[in-house]
């Protein structure tokens, strides 16, 4: 059974990059581009990884992150961010998030994580 992975981002042109790579792998991937949806889908079903970004309209990547550990505690989140000094990232790993990938990013991180 494939390792199942979940993308909040609200750029598509990051969202579909993703899905295409990580499907090419062998992974099913499932994509939001509305952050509150994403959440949802998160809480709802499991997941192996979920991919945040941190910088949303509507909801950060750490409001993202508090709520899903909330509901799921063994969830594991990797934050996307192209400002990896930012407060918010900060904040995303104090509620929870595993690690910080800095964007633009490498495909190799992302499969770190999946190891």
């Amino acid at each position: 059974m494939p390792k199942k992975i979940l993308v909040i981002d609200d750029e598509e042109m990051i969202l579909n990059a993703i899905k295409v790579i990580l499907e090419d792998m062998g992974y099913e991937v499932a994509t939001f581009q509305n952050p509150s949806d994403g959440a949802e889908e998160a809480i709802k079903r499991n997941y192996d990884l979920i991919i945040v970004d941190l910088r949303m309209p509507g909801k950060t990547g750490d409001a993202i992150t508090k709520e899903i550990i909330e509901k799921r505690p063994d969830a594991k989140i990797l934050i996307l961010t192209g400002y990896p000094m930012d407060p918010l990232a900060k904040k995303a790993l104090e509620a929870g998030a595993v690690s910080l990938v800095k964007k633009p990013f490498e495909i190799g991180k992302l499969l770190d994580f999946l190891k």
